[in-house]
Parts: structure tokens; sequence; C-alpha cells
């Protein structure tokens, strides 16, 4: 822009954000992706922005002190006006297409694991047509600590049914909970899963168990039962405050897998 071919100056900034929504678009295909095609996207990023700075520059004129204050202005200008946009936009994306997550405490290890994190996408176009899933791992919002925070936990129990615990089996009307098969291996307490526990087996004041969910209500538990704050403590939680399903980890590499 400084040496007169502003066109191109445009082009190469509004490209950057074309590259950054389409490695986006790239973890939301509906496959797994491959280490290798990982590495080679990573590898066309790195190559675009030394081509961008090749290809840009130019000698430029000497400009006097206003002439920079303007551009600098000028940079500032768009750099914020950008910004909002994309903010705005990238609000619209997880609120209604879902949204790229760090895997953030011990409640669902070993399943989804914080050291090192895991990287998960969660699809919130999948519940616009159908409800939660037993077996889901979804994510709600819910109010700690007088703020909103986003969780992530398994989908245990359904409208209608009455929930109980029975270390380390959760009970669905009375029977134990063995199907899909995610919960027989949480409950064998094998593979480093713990089972079900009550909250007075952690040491806390919880729900009254059994409890019977109403119309639209799911009893979500973490997975690392002896670790995770979920229905138990703040009870059933409602189908509006669900806003997606967790579908799969995308990092890091060796931990690539559908969910």
């Amino acid at each position: 822009m400084l040496s007169g071919h502003w066109k191109a100056g445009v082009v190469w900034y509004f490209a950057c954000f074309g590259v950054i929504y389409l490695c986006v678009f790239v973890l939301f295909l509906p496959v797994i992706l491959s280490l290798t095609v990982i590495i080679t996207a990573q590898l066309l990023v790195i190559i675009y922005f030394i081509a961008l700075f090749i290809f840009s520059y130019r000698p430029t004129r000497r400009l006097g002190y206003n002439g920079w204050i303007i551009f600098l202005f000028f940079v500032l200008a768009i750099n914020f006006i950008a910004n909002s946009v994309t903010s705005k936009l990238g609000g619209i994306i997880k609120t209604h297409i879902g949204r790229v997550s760090y895997g953030i405490g011990p409640s669902m290890y070993p399943t989804l694991k914080s050291m090192p994190s895991d990287i998960s996408i969660t699809n919130a176009l999948v519940y616009r047509s159908s409800n939660p899933h037993r077996g889901d791992i979804v994510r709600f919002m819910s109010r700690e600590k007088n703020k909103d925070s986003l969780w992530a936990k398994r989908v245990v129990g359904l409208p209608g049914e009455t929930i109980d615990i029975c270390p380390p089996y959760v009970l669905i009307n009375g029977e134990k909970l063995l199907d899909p098969p995610i919960f027989a291996k949480i409950s064998s307490c094998e593979n480093e899963y713990s089972g079900y526990v009550e909250t007075k087996d952690m040491g806390l004041e919880g729900l009254m168990l059994p409890i019977t969910l109403g119309p639209e209500e799911y009893f979500l538990l973490g997975d690392n039962s002896l670790q995770s704050w979920d229905s138990r403590h703040i009870g059933p939680v409602p189908r509006k405050a669900i806003q997606g399903k967790v579908v799969r980890i995308v990092f890091p590499p060796w931990r690539i897998r559908e969910l």
C-alpha cells in the first residue's frame, strides 16, 4: 500500500482471513483428518505468509511525519473494523454452527484430556433437528460463581427417566446402564475409568437421588466421576442450555478420533 500498490495490498490483507477460515472449514469436514493432511495444511499456511512478505516488498518513497500518522490510523481503523466483524461472525458461528474448544479440567478424563489439552470440535447444528442421545458428549452453559461457563459432560439420563447411582453403576428406571458400551466401560473401573460415585463418596453435598427428570431435562455426568462437577451437584440440565455435540478430537495428532 505504501508503495502505491494499494489494490494488491487489499487483496493480500483480506486473503489472510480467507486462509484462516479455510482452516476452520477443513476442521469441520465430516471426516477424520490424517496427520499428513494436518501437516500439509500447516505447511501451506507457512508458505502463504512467506510469499506474502516476498511479493509485498517494494521500494517506497519517504513519507513525512504526518503521512505516517495517517497511515497508522488507517491500519488501526481497518484492523478495528475487521476484528469487530470477525468477532461478531465468530459469535454467530459458535452459536449456530460450532466451535473449537480446549479440554479444561479432569472431569471427562480419559475421554477428553487436559494435559496436554485435547482440542475438540463441537457441532451446534446436530441438535437443530434432533435431541441429544444417551452417550453423547455435549457442551452446555452453566452458571458458576455468578458467570456463565461452557461445560462438557456426557448425556446419561433422558427426559422422563428416573436416575439413581449404585456405585459403580448408574441406574436408569432401576436397571444398570450398560448401553451404549461406553457406560459399561466407565462402570468397569478399567482403562483409567473410575466408575460412577455419589456426591457423598466425594465428601461433597449434592442432589438427593433417585430423581425423575422433567420433559425437557437431561442428566449429565463426567466420565471421571470422582473429579467431576455435574448433574449430581447442579441438578438436571434444561434442553435449552445444551449448545452442541462434541464430535471429534482434532489435536494433538496422536489423539485424533471421533467421539
